[in-house]
């Protein structure tokens, strides 16, 4: 049977980055949680866990406070069974035994322009990131647009996001497609300028984003209408983040995707391990399953323990 639960996930009321929801922007994340696709049931926004299961049935009310408060259901995935690929690699599926809800976050459109989006809460200065997004400019003249997400965590680990073109993932090798000479000359122009804005942000976003004792993530993201790919680097070292980007690197990647396209998935995370190879971490399905690694569902429910754990700590702690 799903288990559910229903929680309070946002409020009118003052958090503890220092922001406050208006009650209309309370109202506008209804679509997303009543709507067919659902948003993902994740733990303290680490991308990399597999998710959990859904999040669904949104409701806006008034307290008796006068503050405005938004509730929805939490829904758990209450079956899982193993996969052995063909090159003996063992992966856990986890899924609803009634219903398909499958993720909102799949259904992102291609990217017409490069693009990179942070959360302002990981920077001392206000327009911190900003900052940074100027200096970028300054040194390649590859055009980007800038956008802000914000994550409702005490300090969540510094996040920055470079969603690329169908041109850019040709390039550099994450997916398998063919490149005309003619382009292939201008795109190559590109892909060095792609590697100076890739450089220039991670020295700057290492050296300004909080908390400064935390690794910085850096995510390459790309969407498109067959299968969204995402790549995910954990580092303090902006070398690294290059490095992970190399053509050598990333045909392992390519080779990857088309073996797990199998699974009809919708989206494909990867991560640069410390051997400083790409892996496979996880996937999502059309029918909103999740597919993964042992080793992912094991770092996700591990720190889902000790989160218990500590929870219950406190209460005998208070009692």
């Amino acid at each position: 049977m799903i288990r559910k639960q229903k929680y309070i996930v946002s409020s009118t009321h003052l958090d503890s980055q220092g922001y406050m929801m208006m009650k209309s922007a309370l109202d506008s994340m209804l679509p997303q949680l009543n709507g067919k696709r659902k948003p993902r049931l994740g733990l303290e926004h680490i991308r990399t866990f597999p998710p959990f299961g859904a999040i669904s049935n949104g409701e806006v009310f008034q307290g008796d406070d006068e503050q405005y408060y938004l509730s929805a259901e939490m829904m758990y995935f209450d079956k899982q069974e193993f996969i052995t690929l063909n090159d003996g690699t063992k992966l856990v599926k986890e899924y609803f035994s009634e219903g398909e809800y499958p993720f909102i976050e799949c259904e992102e459109n291609e990217a017409t322009k490069l693009s990179i989006a942070t959360d302002p809460a990981n920077f001392e200065k206000l327009n911190g990131h900003k900052e940074i997004y100027e200096l970028v400019k300054q040194e390649t003249d590859l055009e980007f647009d800038t956008s802000e997400f914000g994550r409702k965590s005490e300090l969540p680990d510094p996040e920055t996001v470079i969603t690329i073109t169908k041109i850019l993932a040709t390039t550099l090798g994450i997916i398998k497609s063919k490149v005309t000479e003619k382009l292939g000359e201008a795109v190559g122009e590109d892909l060095v300028k792609f590697y100076k804005l890739i450089s220039t942000l991670a020295i700057e976003t290492i050296k300004k984003a909080k908390p400064s004792n935390r690794p910085k993530n850096f995510v390459i993201s790309y969407p498109n209408t067959e299968c969204n790919i995402e790549l995910v680097i954990t580092t303090h070292k902006a070398d690294k983040v290059l490095n992970s980007l190399t053509t050598e690197k990333l045909k392992l990647v390519a080779d990857k995707i088309e073996q797990l396209k199998n699974f009809d998935a919708e989206k494909i995370q990867f991560t640069f391990n410390d051997y400083d190879n790409w892996e496979f971490n996880y996937l999502l399905t059309k029918t909103g399953a999740v597919i993964g690694t042992i080793k992912s569902f094991n770092r996700r429910n591990e720190l889902y323990n000790k989160i218990l754990e500590k929870q219950n700590n406190q209460e005998k702690g208070s009692s």
